[in-house]
């Protein structure tokens, strides 16, 4: 910890001592290795439709289900509700994984980009 003082002496803040300053990755890099990196931490960013195909999988299995011919056969109908069960962990283990890519993704974006900076 250490005591800076500001103004005239009478006025001081006390802070933590700064980290030492993150290592600025793009500028130890090339112009062909920035633009790269560049390139691959933006197309790798979180979209909106990670999760639409899960989501579209289960309206495709509800719709089946509201079939007469499903209705009928308990089977069939037995079968359906098992895939929607399927369907449901499929899509609590995408929402789990989401998390842990976001999470990621910022950590290795920080890294890039560290806080404070300009892009």
């Amino acid at each position: 910890m250490t005591w800076d003082f500001y103004g005239d002496g009478e006025d001081f803040v006390y802070k933590a001592k700064k980290e030492e300053a993150p290592k600025d990755i793009l500028s130890s890099l090339d112009n062909k290795g920035r633009k790269r990196l560049k390139k691959t931490l933006q197309s790798a960013e979180p979209t909106e439709f990670f999760g639409q195909d899960f989501t579209k999988l289960g309206e495709l299995i509800e719709i089946m289900r509201e079939l007469d011919l499903m209705k009928s056969d308990k089977k069939l109908s037995k079968k359906m509700k098992s895939m929607d069960d399927r369907n449901i962990d499929i899509v609590a283990t995408a929402t789990k994984l989401r998390k842990e890519y976001e999470l990621l993704y910022r950590q290795l974006r920080d890294l890039v980009y560290p806080k404070g900076r300009k892009e």
